[in-house]
């Protein structure tokens, strides 16, 4: 199969969706891979290691585009790609269709063949390509949510694990999956008072059970939330309903009980 990999052009994206190391294994067994000019410069990857490891290289994105079978991308085609895309070519890349009603409709009208990465499943019902992102943002969570508490970004000027004579911050984890479990593994090693919200009671106990002391759980529900956003410094949102929307966790006037200076991180 003749494999191409653009540049990813949306705005603050800066992976790459093939490393020098997955040209090597595609050309291993019988692909042929074109990549764009500084694709992955924004990872950290030079040119020069692509072609190390057997891609061709091309200088711009219309060619990349015009001459491969399948592209690789890390993010939906924007805009300016529809008119690139031709008709059943293969497209492998994160399109979350359900949160954009024009990108379906635009892969539909050019007759592409879309292989979502977050619609990818093993026999267990896993997400495979959809987790390692889940355990990025997870992670990623927490460290923009403590530096959002700072004052000269206009937070309360909470440090997420105290300091002796000061309590730690509380933090709120709605959703006990892959991002929950992550973002209160962060928080914990911090220091944080933690409380992980979930509707699944199974999930709950298997938290408690491998989670620190200080981390606690919760029933998910709205009076829960409501009762915990008074008094939580940082609030993360981590619910996942597969193929869907994220949905909604609390209304617009749940936010007003929120102290100034608290920090969603969704």
């Amino acid at each position: 199969m003749v494999i191409g990999v653009p540049k990813e052009i949306k705005n603050n994206e800066n992976r790459v969706a093939l490393t020098p190391a997955g040209v090597t294994e595609l050309r291993k067994h019988g692909h042929v891979v074109y990549i764009q000019v500084n694709a992955g410069e924004g990872s950290g990857f030079e040119d020069e290691e692509y072609i190390a490891a057997g891609a061709t290289m091309l200088p711009t994105i219309e060619e990349v585009y015009g001459i491969a079978e399948m592209i690789m991308k890390v993010k939906e085609p924007i805009a300016s790609e529809y008119d690139l895309i031709k008709e059943n070519q293969l497209l492998f890349t994160y399109f979350h269709f359900a949160s954009s009603e024009e990108l379906t409709q635009a892969m539909l009208a050019k007759g592409a063949v879309c292989l979502a990465y977050e619609t990818v499943e093993r026999p267990d019902r896993s997400l495979p390509l959809l987790v390692p992102m889940s355990e990025v943002a997870g992670r990623m969570a927490i460290q923009e949510g403590a530096k959002y508490l700072e004052k000269p970004l206009k937070g309360r000027g909470i440090l997420l694990g105290g300091v002796p004579g000061v309590k730690p911050a509380n933090v709120l984890i709605l959703g006990g999956g892959i991002v929950g479990t992550q973002a209160a593994k962060m928080a914990a090693g911090l220091g944080a008072h933690v409380t992980i919200m979930d509707v699944s009671l199974a999930r709950l106990r298997y938290l408690s059970d491998i989670m620190p002391p200080n981390v606690q759980t919760m029933m998910s529900n709205e009076y829960n939330i409501r009762e915990m956003i008074k008094v939580c410094d940082l609030i993360v949102g981590a619910v996942l309903i597969p193929g869907a929307k994220a949905p909604i966790l609390l209304p617009a006037p749940c936010l007003k009980k929120c102290v100034p200076g608290r920090y969603w991180s969704m």
